[in-house]
């Protein structure tokens, strides 16, 4: 065990880094329920603060990323969460609207930081595997959101959002522990790929495989797939963090009630990022699908058309189910275009995560106009259609079916 530390301490403090920053990632989202108590806050609003913290700590990734490849600095990461921890903790100190958006939107670009930075530096300095290495990086973080509502909603219910500014210190800590641990010193170094001559042979295969790697009119067509999973799985997520406490309640549950029955509704989403990729390779990815958007569509009914154990029930049930997913949508769309898996990925996990913000906002704009009640059915409706969509998959998802460029010799 001691080895085990010594050959990964590095893996260890950018894992437990990883936790703190997705910890601070949920903290205003969750209890936005306060914020909207203090300072008068409509669901639009609500809706529009939780739009700006999701694009400034996931739209930007991919651009951070290649600034800090060009950069190679790995302090940055301890300074990426230094800068999260103090902008989400002296948020409830806040109080106006747009001070309290320009300050958590600023904040959140830390985990711009953090994210790609902490997985390379997670793979470059340790004693294990890239894929075991990546797998610990992520899973630490998963739980952070499992604790975010366990600390923060008691916290703010009982002494008030100011006592988020306590948060500093556990924040600040953890960034001591990584600058103790040596991560600022990890050096990596890049791939550089060779050039390619300019001969006449070369240009006409680069042509050729230019056009092989097109996407087909079916290609575009199915991809609409995983993207609508991958958005109502969003859109779930987000309303469940932003308006669960205040629907729960609508049902009679108070606010720290309700912060341990989203603490079940996160870990049973932590959980299922494990159990998942095994159930979809046993399985299927296209089962895999079927059977767990079938059972978000059953728990979200549960949870918003019930009371007491079935509503909490249901909502275990619901988070678990829209993450059992994952990565089988993924998968999908790697299926679907071969050749662009990273580009693939990027949607799912990119793209996909700022357009369900988006919907977030035409949300919030319904609620101030129609109320949560009204808009059960509306939550139940998008839920349906993600069901829906699992059973219209091709048949085949052979890349030669797909593409009619693509010839079966070069697959």
């Amino acid at each position: 065990m001691n080895q085990f530390i010594k050959s990964n301490s590095s893996l260890i403090a950018v894992s437990w880094g990883h936790f703190v920053n997705d910890f601070f990632m949920s903290v205003v989202p969750i209890t936005l329920f306060a914020f909207a108590e203090v300072l008068k806050l409509n669901a639009t609003q609500m809706s529009v603060i939780l739009f700006v913290i999701t694009t400034a700590g996931t739209f930007f990734q991919p651009l951070v990323g290649l600034l800090i490849d060009r950069v190679q600095r790995s302090v940055l990461l301890i300074l990426a969460l230094i800068w999260i921890t103090v902008g989400m903790s002296l948020s409830g100190i806040i109080t106006n609207f747009y001070l309290l958006t320009i300050v958590v939107g600023l904040a959140a670009l830390g985990s711009s930081v953090y994210h790609p930075l902490g997985s390379t530096i997670t793979i470059h300095k340790t004693g294990l595997s890239k894929g075991k290495s990546l797998s610990i990086f992520m899973t630490v973080g998963s739980f952070a959101h499992t604790a975010a509502p366990l600390v923060a909603i008691p916290l703010v219910s009982i002494y008030g959002l100011n006592a988020l500014a306590y948060l500093l210190i556990p924040g600040l800590l953890s960034a001591l522990f990584l600058y103790l641990s040596k991560v600022h010193q990890v050096k990596w170094t890049r791939e550089v790929k060779q050039e390619r001559s300019n001969s006449e042979v070369e240009k006409k295969e680069l042509l050729k495989n230019q056009k092989e790697k097109m996407l087909s009119t079916k290609q575009q067509l199915f991809m609409s797939i995983p993207v609508t999973i991958a958005v109502v799985k969003g859109v779930l997520y987000r309303i469940t963090i932003v308006f669960g406490v205040i629907i729960m309640g609508l049902k009679g549950v108070d606010h720290v009630q309700a912060g341990f029955v989203l603490s079940g509704f996160m870990l049973a989403r932590a959980i299922a990022t494990l159990v998942g990729g095994f159930v979809s390779d046993s399985i299927g990815e296209e089962k895999t699908l079927k059977i767990f958007n079938l059972l978000s569509l059953i728990s979200v009914f549960c949870f918003l058309n019930f009371e007491g154990v079935l509503m909490i029930i249901g909502l275990v049930i619901l988070g678990f189910s829209i993450n059992a997913t994952s990565a089988a949508n993924i998968t999908i769309m790697h299926k679907i275009i071969p050749d662009r898996i990273n580009f693939g990925t990027g949607i799912i996990m990119g793209f996909s995560a700022t357009l369900s913000a988006v919907v977030m906002l035409g949300y919030g704009v319904l609620v101030d106009l129609y109320g949560h009640v009204a808009l059960f059915n509306l939550v139940i409706g998008l839920t349906g259609l993600m069901a829906l969509v699992s059973f219209i998959l091709p048949k085949s998802l052979e890349p030669q079916d797909l593409n009619p460029f693509l010839s079966k010799t070069n697959i």
